[in-house]
């Protein structure tokens, strides 16, 4: 039978009190609608519609890359009305339609791919979970029988049904038929004036339509996202079930309360992260690395055995075997560190490459530098690669030594093996083998300390 994903991502959000839209807000690396529609394309469906808004533009925007198509809801008047516009843009499909909010970030697709399999012999079919603190949730409402016979939402539950051991968490499966002959017939009887999906279910009852509750052990999975205060539980929940994936895998994770590792970051086995350390976005960190406290990489390749020391800031940029940075370093994006390499303490690049076994070791700053290998590059050191116009590159060759607090004004090239001595302004290019020396002439002033009184 057919399976059509039907996401409900047109509502406005407004308890997060932001000028963005809520289904855009990050949570664990991903925007809060990509993580749903991630686990709903996960399913192989015959097709995947987002409801969204007329001015909706930018969440579109954020699904570029994914396979889905969208509907508009007009008006934001009810989540039944979101599924009519879903079912329309649908046109004569028929089969098994799967709904499901899109600010549940948690949500798994081999949940969802369960739920459907259990509903398949049912009009009508809701997720169930039981109440964990949360008084958001609608009330599923079950006869002297047993039988379910509705949903109410939460806001307009009476004491006796707002004690229901059951509630709704937001997923559904439909066949399209009866949804079809159901939803026109929902109400706006209710507190906020709207029309609520849930109201089908009630109809559907006293048609002798067949309707069922799955029960769900883990309601956490399916919290949905109104607020800041939750946006940061979902996002807790996700870290937790990364970082217990990651230690499953063989990385040591020495705090899992203190260490934040985006879904989409890979780490190797037999890495060590120590609290505080931060994984951002596609970031791959190698096998045998060690993240210190306090680091933060985002979007950037690690390789195998790197070390990287407390305060180290590492961004858009790729690392290579058993190089060492830090502490307190940071890498602007295009830093190209080869194998061996040493960054060290208040090391700063930019747009560079470092060859193997290069050390910059202090105090220094590389900018659209492009560094051999075995260089040594001596405290102080300064790439001035821009003059207040353009960028210009500075390029230093193997084996080459640059002597502390030098000052190599680019566009300028240090020839293989060359030297540069300590405190040189370096504005011509250096051949290879030779030393270069830019500075002023020391002068002594014989006792020029006595005379002075």
């Amino acid at each position: 039978m057919p399976l059509h994903v039907l996401i409900l991502a047109a509502g406005e959000g407004k308890r997060l009190r932001s000028a963005q839209p809520k289904l855009l807000h990050f949570c664990s690396g991903l925007p809060l609608i990509v993580h749903t529609v991630r686990a709903a394309c996960e399913l192989d469906a015959d097709s995947v519609h987002v409801v969204v808004g007329p001015k909706d533009e930018a969440l579109r925007a954020s699904l570029a890359n994914y396979p889905v198509a969208f509907a508009v809801q007009d008006q934001p008047s009810g989540t039944a009305d979101a599924v009519a516009a879903g079912c329309a843009a649908l046109e004569s499909s028929s089969g098994t339609l799967l709904v499901l909010n899109g600010d549940c970030p948690g949500v798994l697709s081999s949940t969802l791919r369960a739920f459907v399999a259990a509903a398949v012999d049912a009009d009508a079919t809701v997720l169930s979970v039981r109440p964990d603190g949360r008084n958001d949730y609608g009330r599923l409402l079950r006869n002297g029988d047993g039988r379910l016979v509705g949903i109410v939402e939460a806001s307009d539950a009476i004491p006796d049904q707002d004690t229901s051991p059951e509630v709704c968490a937001g997923v559904y499966c439909f066949d399209l038929e009866v949804l079809s002959g159901a939803l026109g017939k929902v109400d706006t009887d209710n507190i906020q004036n709207e029309r609520y999906l849930t109201g089908v279910f009630a109809t559907l009852s006293a048609s002798g339509a067949t309707i069922r509750a799955i029960p769900h052990g883990d309601a956490a999975e399916l919290h949905g996202v109104n607020s800041r205060a939750e946006l940061a539980r979902a996002e807790a929940f996700l870290r937790l079930r990364k970082l217990t994936r990651l230690m499953e895998s063989g990385v040591t994770v020495r705090d899992p309360a203190t260490t934040y590792v985006d879904v989409d970051v890979s780490v190797g086995t037999d890495s060590v992260l120590y609290p505080g350390a931060i994984l951002e976005g596609s970031t791959v960190i190698g096998s045998g690395c060690v993240i210190h406290s306090s680091v933060r990489v985002t979007d950037s390749q690690i390789g195998n055995y790197v070390t990287i020391l407390d305060g180290t800031i590492v961004e858009e940029s790729s690392v290579e075997a058993e190089a060492a940075l830090g502490p307190y370093a940071r890498l602007r994006p295009g830093s190209e560190i080869g194998p061996g390499v040493k960054i060290g303490n208040f090391v700063e690049t930019k747009a560079s490459r470092l060859g193997a076994g290069s050390k910059a070791g202090h105090l220094t700053y590389l900018g659209d530098a492009h560094i051999g290998e075995n260089v040594n590059i001596g405290a102080g050191t300064i790439t001035c690669n821009y003059d207040g116009a353009k960028k210009h590159k500075t390029v230093i060759d193997d084996g080459a030594f640059i002597g502390s607090n030098t000052a190599l004004v680019a566009p300028v090239r240090v020839g293989k093996n060359a030297y540069v001595a300590a405190g040189s302004t370096i504005t011509k290019d250096v051949p290879d083998g030779d030393l270069a020396l830019g500075r002023g002439r020391q002068v002594n002033k014989a006792e020029w300390a006595k005379k002075k009184d």
